[in-house]
Formats: C-alpha cells, sequence, structure tokens
C-alpha cells in the first residue's frame, strides 16, 4: 500500500492517529485534493484491526476548510488501488456544484447539500443590497460567475472516456505522458464499478502475461490526464 501511495503521488498527512492518512491535488479540478484513509498503522505498515482503505474527494474551500464531495467504497490492499482512484476522481468530478457560485457543493452535518464556500453568508462573500439596483447588480455577477467556472475540465465525462473493453482481449497501459508499457496483458474480468452513477464506468481484471499477476484496473480513458488501457488484440 506505502508502494502504491508514493508512485501515485500522495503525501502522509501528520495526522494524530496511528492510520496512515495520506492525499494529493485532483488530476484537473482546481482546490480538489484525494485523501486516501489506508487501514494500515503509519508506523509498522500492518493492517489495523477493523479498519479498510478507502479514498474520498475533497474541496477546499476560501477559509481552507476541507469539505467532503465524493466518498469511495472500502477496499483492502493495493489490488483495487488503481481502480478506487480513478472512481473518486470521476467522481469528485461528478459532484453537484452551487448554482449561486459555481463550486462544489457538499453535504452538511444537517443533511443538507450546501455550497462549500457557503456563498450565501456574509463570511462566504455574500452582501445585502440596499436597493433594486444593486441587488440587480448582485444577480449579474452571479450569473456571470456561474458562466465562469464551467471550465472544459469540469464538465460531465461524456462516452469518448469509457473504453469499450470485453473478456479475452489483450491490453497494454498507456501511462499519461503517452508513454506505451511493453508488458500484455489479457482481461480476465469487466463489471461495474459498485455505486457508482456512471453506467460505463467497469472494473478491469487484466492478468499480465509477463509475471500472471492479475491487477483491477478501470476502462477509464483520458489520454495526458491519466493512464489507461489499450486493446491490442
Amino acid at each position: 500500500m506505502k508502494l502504491a501511495i508514493t508512485a501515485n503521488g500522495f503525501k502522509a498527512h501528520n495526522n494524530k492517529s496511528k492510520e496512515l492518512v495520506a492525499s494529493k491535488f485532483h488530476s484537473t479540478l482546481r482546490g480538489v485534493r484525494i485523501v486516501i484513509s489506508t487501514g494500515i498503522d503509519k508506523n509498522t505498515g500492518k493492517a489495523i484491526a477493523g479498519k479498510h482503505a478507502q479514498f474520498k474527494a475533497v474541496f477546499i474551500n476560501n477559509q481552507s476548510q476541507w469539505r467532503t464531495i465524493a466518498t469511495g467504497s472500502t477496499f483492502k490492499g493495493s489490488g483495487r488501488f488503481g481502480s478506487a482512484l480513478t472512481a473518486i476522481e470521476v467522481g469528485a468530478e461528478d459532484a453537484s456544484t452551487c448554482k449561486r457560485c459555481g463550486v462544489k457543493n457538499f453535504k452538511a452535518k444537517s443533511g443538507n447539500v450546501v455550497c462549500a464556500n457557503a456563498c450565501w453568508t456574509r463570511g462566504g462573500g455574500y452582501k445585502k443590497s440596499s436597493n433594486t439596483k444593486a441587488r440587480t447588480q448582485a444577480a449579474l455577477a452571479r450569473a456571470a460567475s456561474r458562466t465562469a467556472v464551467k471550465r472544459p475540465d469540469e464538465r460531465k465525462q461524456i462516452a469518448d472516456h469509457y473504453a469499450t473493453i470485453t473478456v479475452g482481449q489483450l491490453v497494454k497501459i498507456v501511462q499519461d505522458s503517452g508513454d506505451v508499457s511493453p508488458f500484455v496483458g489479457m482481461v480476465t474480468q469487466v463489471s461495474p464499478v459498485s455505486g457508482r452513477p456512471h453506467e460505463l464506468l467497469m472494473n478491469v481484471s487484466v492478468q499480465w502475461m509477463h509475471n500472471g499477476v492479475i491487477e483491477g484496473l478501470t476502462n477509464y480513458c483520458k489520454p495526458g490526464i491519466v493512464s489507461w488501457l489499450e486493446v491490442v488484440s
């Protein structure tokens, strides 16, 4: 698990608990970090009884508070690390945004889904209009803000980002840099990712021919952003 964390660019937190917790910035979304609670002791590297690994995505608001915007399913070991990481990044991209200011929403303790920046409050940037003209200007500013935040890297995923992969195909890994791995593997299983709204996102099990190891990956394909599977036969 520690090797997978380091290889994927995660940095360990200096947290008080004995569990190893680490995070890194999202591949494309500004102000969003991917956090993993590993379920292992940060000193010994051994599994903590009753603990499982789990990813979550957090938005860092304008008061430097970390607000959870997406939570992944739990897993053990590093076998599902790659597919779980891809799923939580997609989950963060799909998380709803505030209708007022366009930043990500999160679920408050009250159970309500609200703006991570609390933009409706004075601390979140709200200013009470003293007259009709001021209210009109504020409304126009909010509309402009919503338009400005619709950057291409925050659009919902499209079908082109999910490769069609079936059992029995031969595949290689294409790195986000564009380099193609020399190793070939056979797809042994394809199944939907549990808990995800995207019917196109699939878990893909690949058995590598050079060492016989079966690795859990996904069919998510976004060249130049994440590593992805290329069908070779």
